[in-house]
């Protein structure tokens, strides 16, 4: 499969990202990949896959839905939103999070991925006292 195909699979398993279709990541990613995100880094298949398990576990839906993407000899980017649903964050309410991944290939595989968006307008934001608190930093940075 070459890099177009191989992000095209990539896109296609994001679109509806849930626990039951892991295995489908041994065909996209290297045994050895690297994985990093505001949260966590991860290094190799097995360990990436466990990770996904633990951030997906009580996630009522996850979506992505790919805006742009540029795709070379050896590298790969992607901006996207994510749209999921948990109920313990924002009253189970959806949410919206805009960001971009960075992909490099290696023996026709994903050999690395870094994932870049806001945490806070992930998690902190939908939570009530911190949330509050957030805003109020905000309005303060802006002037209101």
């Amino acid at each position: 499969m070459d890099n177009k195909e191989l992000v095209d699979a990539l896109k296609s398993f994001y679109d509806e990202l849930k626990t039951d279709n892991l295995d489908d990541m041994d065909d996209m990613y290297h045994d050895e990949v690297s994985f990093t995100d505001p949260i966590h880094q991860v290094v190799g298949l097995e360990d990436l896959k466990e990770y996904f398990k633990g951030t997906m576990e009580n996630v009522e839906y996850c979506h992505f839905t790919f805006d742009d993407e540029c795709v070379s000899e050896d590298k790969a980017y992607l901006s996207w939103q994510m749209r999921y649903s948990h109920p313990k964050i924002g009253n189970g309410m959806e949410v919206i999070l805009p960001g971009v991944s960075y992909i490099s290939f290696e023996d026709g595989k994903i050999r690395e991925q870094r994932d870049y968006y806001d945490l806070g307008a992930m998690l902190y934001e939908h939570v009530p006292l911190v949330g509050y608190v957030i805003d109020k930093v905000k309005s303060r940075l802006v002037g209101e």
